[in-house]
C-alpha cells in the first residue's frame, strides 16, 4: 500500500459542482512514477455535517480501491461500472462523477 515519505506530495485540486452541491477533489500521486494513490473530496460544508461526513467516507473507499489494486485502469472502470448512471450515461453520484474524471485524466485536466 502506498504510504507517503513526506508530508508534501504531488497532487492537483479542482472544484466540480452537481445537483448544486458544490465540492472539491485532491488527487495526490505517488513521486515515485506520478499514479493517482490518495483521493480527497470535502465540501464548504460544517465539519461534521451529514454531507461533509458522507464526503470523507466516499474519499477513503476510492483511496482504498485504487491502491489494492494493481491494474489501476481495470480498477476504475470497474468502479465505473458499479456507479449508478442517468439515463444520458452520466453520473448519478460524486463518486461516479470523481471516477468519470479520473478515466477521462489522472491529472483532471479538462
Amino acid at each position: 500500500m502506498y504510504e507517503p515519505e513526506s508530508n508534501r506530495r504531488p497532487g492537483v485540486t479542482r472544484k466540480y459542482e452537481m445537483d448544486n452541491h458544490k465540492f472539491y477533489v485532491n488527487i495526490g500521486y505517488d513521486p515515485k512514477d506520478m499514479m493517482p494513490r490518495v483521493v480527497r473530496i470535502w465540501s464548504d460544508m460544517k465539519i461534521g455535517t451529514v454531507f461533509s461526513d458522507m464526503l470523507i467516507d466516499l474519499s477513503d473507499d476510492i483511496t482504498e480501491r485504487l491502491q489494492i489494486r494493481k491494474n489501476l485502469d481495470k480498477s476504475l472502470e470497474r468502479m465505473a461500472a458499479a456507479a449508478p448512471r442517468r439515463g444520458d450515461g452520466t453520473a448519478s453520484t460524486i463518486q461516479g462523477l470523481v471516477i468519470d474524471e479520473l478515466i477521462k485524466s489522472y491529472y483532471l485536466e479538462n
